[in-house]
């Protein structure tokens, strides 16, 4: 033994201070002064050193000794100088960063002995368990060498083993909850399973782009079900949001986290409708976090996996590209099983381009839809729209074609239509006429609600529509003959307001008058021809005379409506001959008090 222990203390002692030096490497520039015979003892290269052809001999110039330069030696000088100790019976210092570089070092110079032991670390303190895989994943920089492959795809099938036992054993998810007493609060609490499966779910999406997606698709293509998983338990939603909002420290992360759970969840879809059944909550959850995250994905963050100077860089476009396609395929789905949802769809936060997508599926690839089940999902979109309106977030199209997308039957109240278009004109103070008028038409003001409607009765812009003055003309007609003609106060007060009405009526269909010549003058110069036109002015000049002698004819009615300020109605020399004729219909009468 004492022999023994002399021998390994003068092996060592010779390899630091290079006493008796017969051969000199060199490798990536740096030089080491060694010894043939412990080289040769643990290595088949320098054995066979006279044959190689990947590094060549000489004789030092100084020295005398044999040279023998290495070329892009794998595992470097870091790798090379733990092997060579290890040839002279010095004790390696294994870590996981070193490890794997001197396993490339070994098995480029055919070192058995030092390749087993490297190995028999990496099992110990690397593959051993899927938390010490994915620490060694985050921070591995490969070698482009074949330890790459070795230790990569050892780790990924470990991480995928547990993935799968994970999500198999799981009954149900739920977001950890806290139970306290009056005064002293208790840390958050989650079942020991789900704390495992969202630590190993984010764990695998927080890898690097090449690691995470080939754990995910192992994890795809095991036997997991993830649609009867999901109905097992009801806080399916509370789940996912606590794993995207508190968890995942990186958009990308949340990208792979959404990816992984919606192409599980389709891959065992049902074949035909209904395809959600009880798992509604995943379907619209994962549709909802993938609406709110692709906006983020927008400007390309480049993040390097693991490093390496050839190694492909992932962007945020990779991961966009992906999840835009699962996103489309979700709003299919759902959206034709709008009416199969075990929640309201308006308990959700989409966009309004999504919400259209689903409308859009909805109304024209579903079934045959009950008027109950459209009433429901119209009363859904018109709570989205008053949100929208509130945020500004929705444009003046997008505010129509959710609105038109349901037939006129499937909405018994337009309160929530009213509340949304007041608020949306309120955040869009430059909203052209035009578009102002068209959102008012989508109002059936006998569908409102008697607070509404006199509220909208009391809106100049609502008031603007023809046909809703019309309808207030007749109201006050109706009103007007119902009066007592000893009743002259009362009298006096629907007159000004059946006056102010026809006047602004007039004035409203003069406006779309000028339009229709514009746009016949148009047309005509477009057919290169003169086309007959109306005379605009002879109508207003007829207009006008007519409209005086209506005055001249009730004057007395007139004189007792002087105390109102008429005179700050619109013109009348704005009117049109369908709102005169209409005042001619009005029960006036030729006496009052």
């Amino acid at each position: 033994m004492a022999k023994n222990d002399n021998l390994n203390g003068w092996l060592q002692r010779v390899r630091k201070t290079g006493e008796y030096c017969d051969v000199l490497v060199r490798v990536n520039g740096e030089e080491f002064h060694l010894h043939m015979l412990p080289l040769q003892n643990a290595s088949a290269y320098f054995r066979n050193l006279p044959s190689t052809s990947e590094g060549s001999t000489a004789l030092h110039e100084l020295t005398g000794c044999k040279l023998v330069t290495i070329h892009d030696l794998p595992g470097g000088v870091e790798g090379f100088t733990i092997a060579v100790d290890m040839c002279y019976l010095v004790k390696p210092t294994f870590t996981v960063l070193n490890v794997c570089l001197v396993y490339a070092t070994a098995e480029f110079l055919a070192m058995n002995d030092i390749s087993e032991a490297t190995k028999k670390f990496m099992h110990a303190n690397i593959f051993a368990h899927w938390r010490y895989c994915t620490n060694f994943l985050q921070s591995y920089r490969r070698i482009n060498a074949p330890v790459d492959e070795y230790v990569e795809f050892r780790c990924q099938k470990v991480i995928a083993a547990a993935c799968v036992k994970s999500f198999t054993e799981i009954k149900h998810v739920s977001a950890p909850s806290a139970f306290s007493g009056p005064l002293t609060p208790v840390p958050l609490k989650q079942s020991s399973g789900c704390q495992s499966l969202t630590e190993l779910l984010v764990q695998v999406c927080s890898l690097p782009d090449l690691y995470a997606s080939e754990i995910i698709n192992t994890l795809v293509d095991s036997d997991v079900n993830l649609n009867l998983k999901c109905r097992q338990g009801r806080n399916v939603r509370e789940w996912l949001d606590y794993v995207m909002e508190d968890e995942c420290q990186s958009d990308r992360a949340r990208g792979w986290v959404l990816l992984c759970l919606a192409r599980m969840l389709l891959k065992n879809a049902p074949a035909k409708r209904p395809w959600m059944e009880l798992s509604s909550q995943y379907w619209c959850s994962l549709l909802e976090h993938a609406d709110m995250l692709l906006p983020l994905l927008e400007e390309p963050l480049k993040t390097e996996n693991s490093g390496g100077a050839n190694l492909e860089v992932e962007t945020h476009t990779y991961i966009k590209e992906r999840l835009m396609g699962v996103k489309a395929i979700l709003e299919e789905k759902i959206g034709e099983s709008l009416d199969e949802m075990d929640e309201y769809l308006r308990d959700y936060k989409f966009s309004p381009e999504t919400l259209m997508s689903l409308v859009d599926y909805y109304t024209t690839m579903g079934d045959v839809h009950t008027d109950q089940a459209l009433e429901e999902i119209a009363g859904d979109v018109d709570r989205f729209l008053y949100i929208y309106a509130g945020e500004g977030s929705i444009s003046t199209d997008s505010f129509l074609n959710l609105f038109k997308a349901f037939p006129a039957s499937s909405r018994t109240s337009h309160d929530t239509v009213y509340g949304a278009i007041e608020k949306l004109l309120a955040n869009i103070p430059d909203c052209p006429q035009e578009e102002q008028q068209q959102l008012w038409s989508l109002i059936d003001h006998f569908k409102l609600s008697p607070p509404v409607n006199e509220r909208a009765l009391n809106n100049p812009m609502f008031l603007s529509q023809p046909e809703i003055l019309e309808s207030v003309l007749q109201h006050h007609s109706q009103e007007l003959a119902k009066v007592d003609d000893t009743d002259g106060r009362h009298l006096r007060h629907i007159m000004q307001k059946v006056i102010n009405a026809s006047l602004k009526l007039l004035e409203e269909n003069s406006r779309r008058s000028r339009e229709i010549l514009e746009l016949q003058k148009q047309y005509g110069e477009l057919l290169g021809c003169r086309s007959q036109m109306l005379d605009h002015e002879g109508i207003v000049d007829l207009l006008r005379r007519h409209s005086v002698d209506i005055g001249h004819g009730n004057g007395g009615l007139l004189s007792e409506t002087e105390e109102s300020e008429i005179s700050d109605s619109p013109s009348m020399a704005t009117s049109s001959t369908g709102a005169t004729s209409h005042l001619n219909m009005l029960p006036w009468r030729s006496e009052c008090n």
